[in-house]
């Protein structure tokens, strides 16, 4: 698609998707206990999918380049580590500062090692956590608690999140398309219209 293709104010069949605000988000991720703490706070500053977080080993985390390597996604169902999903999901992302003292904290004083060397695995250690439940025992009494709305909230509002937050900081559509790691800008465009001036 070349840029001189795109209309803008076209109706592209956006996409209506619950998302949080940086307030909200903010006020999710202080009152977090850990590990969903660190979790939400690795989805609402990256933007990762739920199952490119859960997929996140300890070597994908480089302190001292600040990047997350994505490369692999969790799958839900199976509980097995697979490709993301597509070729434009694999990427490195800088990891913001507060994000990095965030999880340094979580690697020092939470982390233990296992043989999978997930970031965030069940508590034996041995595989991926749900999505299902972490939204489930994490997000949703969260939400509720602090009277943020949770309807069809999942991790995912933190994803959508971001991106609003990134367009209504007049960050260009590429380097939203880029962090969000979509294959094609039609895709940015049609689920983030809602927010594209």
């Amino acid at each position: 698609m070349r840029f001189k293709d795109l209309e803008l104010g076209a109706d592209v069949g956006s996409v209506s998707a619950p998302f949080f605000t940086k307030e909200e988000a903010t006020r999710i991720i202080e009152s977090a206990n850990e590990p969903h703490k660190t979790i939400f706070a690795v989805a609402w500053s990256t933007g990762l999918r739920a199952g490119e977080i859960l997929a996140l080993t300890r070597d994908d985390i480089e302190f001292e380049r600040k990047t997350i390597r994505v490369n692999k996604s969790s799958d839900d169902r199976t509980r097995k580590i697979r490709q993301p999903k597509t070729r434009n999901s694999v990427a490195t992302l800088p990891i913001p500062s507060a994000l990095e003292a965030t999880l340094r904290s979580y690697i020092e004083h939470n982390w233990r090692k296992n043989a999978t060397g997930l970031l965030f695995p069940t508590s034996d250690g041995k595989r991926p956590r749900t999505r299902k439940a972490v939204v489930k025992f994490g997000l949703k009494p969260l939400l509720r608690k602090l009277s943020i709305a949770d309807k069809d909230a999942g991790l995912h509002a933190f994803r959508h999140g971001l991106a609003t937050e990134l367009v209504e900081a007049s960050v260009p559509l590429t380097v939203l398309q880029r962090q969000l790691r979509h294959a094609d800008v039609k895709t940015t465009l049609r689920v983030y219209a809602h927010a594209i001036p």
